[in-house]
């Protein structure tokens, strides 16, 4: 072996063969002390001096490449927040695949959209990023916030016009992609965008849109008793014309649109109104051979009334606009208003004189906007027809006055039928003595009850009426005798029965003969539907008089001990 040569030690190992075509790697300071220190000897002081210069190079550079590494991260800092701001626009449309119709700050700009960003993902009333350049870059959704207003007409399918409250200017707004489906009509609330350029989302509002709709049970007219003149009257009005049509167009005989319940407190007007409307329907169907169903609108006069201006009017115009939309979905609307002179009174009496002189006028543009019963049927129920103005109980609009009165004798049986039949629980000793028949127990309780109530004994008085003319009438319990009165006595003779049955004594009774009279006697010893006083005024809402022929009303028992009430139920 020659002295130069010698044998290969550790740190002598062979460079390691690279593929063809591999890269070499890359050239720097450690790698260019790596090439130096393998040529040299292992002994070679130089060699571990490159050694220790390697360590140190590649520690510095290792920090360079941190350093280098934190200034590049501060360099995208520095430029993020030097960059110039976004704007924020309002998408209102897409006039082509690249172009965007944007509102920005109150002003309107045709602006291109960012090709990296599809545009079919772009909606009209999504918030939109528009750079210094007026390019839309990015999409943000709609805005979760906005005014919520209140759509007075649907101008088309993609317009709508809103009424702004306490009187200020109208607008008119475009449906954004979320409401362009949506089934918007005139009363219905949507949420804006801030600048009211765009329907962004249709409200709910918080009670029911239908909070007058009262469902109709299935009611004849065999349900409704001691009626029989009020309720020939108005079949008369409202069935004749859909019966016979054609012979009204014969005679061009004008159909009334609209009717007038009147008379004392629970005599069946409400009762009446949905009769009417279940009944009606019925005749409607079998004629025309159409599928329709009955709308009940029960509307309570004061519901309407509202201390904030134009706010009872809104609520009237809402209310037949429900009821057409009703009708246009195959419904027959009835709008039933009960209590009708509390907002229908005249404009100069009533306390509300300032609300009543515009609510009337109002409520008689909507009646006049009615074309014949098929459209919507106006039904008003009122105790005091005397309070309501003349100028909606005109001819053409409310076209029937009918009186609905206390029912007499023969009336007051029928009510005791409905409400005293043969499917009722009756006592062992009252069966007896009506051979067994539930039916026959159910009419001797109604005679008892009757003959009670009607009796001429001088204590069954309980009212003295003094008329102009001088003359003096004593009305006795029967004389003011309602529906809702006989339907009490009813239920207080069953309540006997049960009470009586609870208490354990023997097998279950049923209503018995001094359940009935008990119950006739504790119902006008309570005197809780009468009133304490001998004011006039709120006794001639009771009596079926001519209020103008009444100078005094007195009730016969003010004053005296109640007696008979006492453990009755």
């Amino acid at each position: 072996m020659k002295s130069s040569e010698r044998p290969p030690g550790p740190d002598d190992s062979p460079a390691p063969r690279r593929n063809r075509g591999e890269l070499e790697p890359p050239a720097g300071p450690v790698a260019a002390l790596d090439r130096l220190a393998a040529e040299l000897p292992p002994a070679d002081p130089t060699r571990r001096a490159l050694l220790r210069l390697r360590g140190e190079v590649a520690a510095q550079e290792e920090m360079i490449g941190e350093a280098r590494a934190a200034i590049e991260q501060l360099e995208e800092v520095v430029k993020k927040v030097t960059a110039p701001a976004n704007r924020i626009g309002l998408l209102l449309a897409l006039p082509e695949r690249d172009l965007a119709h944007v509102l920005v700050g109150g002003s309107d700009y045709f602006c291109r959209v960012d090709p990296r960003m599809p545009a079919s993902r772009l909606r009209r009333g999504a918030r939109v990023l528009v750079n210094e350049a007026f390019a839309v870059v990015g999409d943000l959704g709609p805005d979760p916030g906005g005014p919520v207003v209140k759509v007075a007409e649907v101008l088309s399918s993609d317009r709508l016009r809103i009424g702004q409250d306490h009187g200020l200017q109208s607008a008119v707004l475009i449906r954004s992609a979320e409401v362009q489906r949506a089934k918007i009509k005139a009363g219905d609330e949507v949420r804006a965008d801030p600048a009211m350029r765009v329907a962004l989302e249709v409200m709910v509002r918080p009670e029911s849109k239908e909070h007058y709709l009262e469902d109709v049970p299935e009611l004849p007219w065999e349900k409704v008793g001691g009626q029989a003149e009020a309720i020939s009257a108005i079949r008369d009005a409202i069935e004749l014309p859909l019966v016979h049509g054609e012979l009204f167009r014969r005679f061009e005989h004008a159909v009334p649109k609209g009717f007038l319940l009147h008379g004392p407190p629970g005599c069946g007007k409400t009762l009446i109104g949905k009769a009417t409307a279940w009944n009606l329907t019925q005749q409607y169907r079998e004629r025309t051979g159409r599928e329709a169903r009955e709308c009940f609108l029960h509307v309570k006069g004061p519901e309407i009334l509202n201390m904030w201006v134009g706010e009872s009017e809104r609520m009237v115009r809402e209310l037949f606009e429900n009821a057409r939309e009703k009708r246009r979905q195959g419904f027959l609307p009835f709008i039933f208003i009960d209590e009708a002179e509390s907002i229908l009174g005249t404009r100069r009496a009533g306390r509300h004189a300032s609300i009543l002189s515009t609510l009337v006028p109002m409520f008689c543009t909507e009646m006049d906007g009615i074309e014949s019963l098929e459209e919507v049927v106006i039904i008003l129920a009122s105790n005091r027809a005397d309070l309501i103005d003349p100028a909606i109980l005109r001819p053409g609009r409310i076209d029937r006055k009918i009186r609905v009165r206390r029912p007499d004798r023969a009336g007051a049986r029928e009510i005791f039928r409905i409400y005293l039949h043969a499917g009722l629980p009756y006592d062992a000793a009252l069966l007896a003595d009506c051979s067994g028949s539930p039916a026959a127990a159910s009419e001797r309780l109604a005679d008892l009850a009757l003959e009670r109530l009607f009796s001429p004994a001088p204590e069954n008085r309980f009212l003295e009426v003094t008329l102009r003319s001088g003359r003096k009438e004593s009305l006795r319990r029967g004389d003011l005798l309602s529906g809702a009165l006989i339907a009490s006595i009813a239920e207080r003779a069953k309540g006997a029965a049960i009470k009586r049955t609870v208490s354990g004594r023997g097998d279950e009774e049923g209503i018995s003969s001094a359940d009935m009279l008990a119950a006739a006697d504790a119902e006008f010893a309570e005197n809780d539907v009468f009133p304490p006083g001998d004011l006039t005024e709120d006794w001639l809402k009771l009596v079926d008089h001519e209020t103008e022929n009444v100078v005094r009303v007195a009730p016969v028992r003010v004053g005296r001990k109640r007696e008979g009430s006492a453990g009755v139920i």
